[in-house]
Parts: C-alpha cells; sequence; structure tokens
C-alpha cells in the first residue's frame, strides 16, 4: 500500500490519540480532532487501507504469561547472500519466541528480541536455532534486566 504525500492535520492528530489508546470511542476522537463520527471513521478506515496504521494489538507483558526472561540476540551470518538473509528471515518468523527481529547494518546481520521461560529453555532454544544452523556465523546474547522505556507512540511531526 502506498502511503499518501500528505497527511493533513486531522489525520495526525487522529494518528496520534489512537497510539495512545486504540480502543477510544470515535464519537471522543472525532470531537478531539474536531471532526463528525462518520467522518472520522472513514478517515480511520482510510489510515488503515493506505497502511498508515498496520494494526491494532492489545501489549501483554511476557513475564504475565509465564516468559519472564527477555533477550536481544545479535547474530551474524556466514554470508550475506540474498538468499542466506531470506531464509534466515523466514525461520525468525517461525519461532513464537522471537518476539521481534530485524535486518541491521553494521558488525551483525539480524537483532533479534525473544522471550524465555528460564536460561535453560533459551539455551536449547539458541543452540537450535543459532549454533547448529551453518549460516551463522556468531551470536551473541544481550539478557535484559529492566526495560526502561516500553514501545512508545511515532513522534507526530506537525510541520510536514
Amino acid at each position: 500500500m502506498r502511503m499518501p504525500d500528505k497527511l493533513d492535520q486531522f489525520d495526525l492528530r487522529l494518528l496520534e490519540s489512537l497510539q495512545t489508546d486504540a480502543q477510544r470511542p470515535v464519537s471522543s476522537l472525532a470531537e478531539d480532532v474536531g471532526l463528525s463520527t462518520p467522518a472520522c471513521y472513514r478517515r480511520i478506515r482510510r489510515l488503515r487501507e493506505i497502511g498508515a496504521i498496520t494494526r491494532e494489538v492489545a501489549v501483554v507483558r511476557p513475564r504475565t504469561l509465564g516468559w519472564p526472561l527477555s533477550m536481544i540476540v545479535l547474530v551474524t551470518l556466514e554470508r550475506e547472500g540474498a538468499s542466506t538473509v531470506d531464509e534466515m528471515m523466514r525461520v525468525l518468523e517461525r519461532v513464537p519466541e522471537v518476539v521481534e527481529a530485524w535486518n541491521v547494518t553494521g558488525d551483525h546481520d539480524f537483532a533479534v528480541r525473544m522471550i524465555a521461560r528460564d536460561m535453560e529453555s533459551y539455551d536449547e532454544l539458541a543452540r537450535k536455532l543459532f549454533a547448529a544452523d551453518e549460516r551463522v556465523r556468531s551470536f551473541k546474547t544481550l539478557v535484559i534486566i529492566r526495560q526502561v522505556k516500553e514501545l512508545s507512540p511515532v513522534p507526530v511531526a506537525w510541520d510536514r
């Protein structure tokens, strides 16, 4: 989906509000941004259609469901060919304990955020995912001690 060249002030205000509370009633959003409820609903639907809003989800703390450990794993591939990168992306997409993954530049090829029930289960998965995979040259695990900042809204640039 193609993003439009310009989002107007109503679109920007809606995006700002929806990032904070996507369950807010459309009538309340409409009142805040200065639109009628039907116009606000149409704009939200359009923002979804053009890909400005990719999805709306409940963010659950992993610990709530028995996943107390979080880690970031920096993965370096043996070769950086397109097929190797694509294969690794497919592998990472299929693993439920991989909650986020990025193909990155620099010294590593992937940064992977994972969760685990304990260190033993992480070690078992890391051996299977990384140590036993001939595409992986090396990997480095950073265990997260505490989250300093949670996923936060994308800043809205009002001078676009």
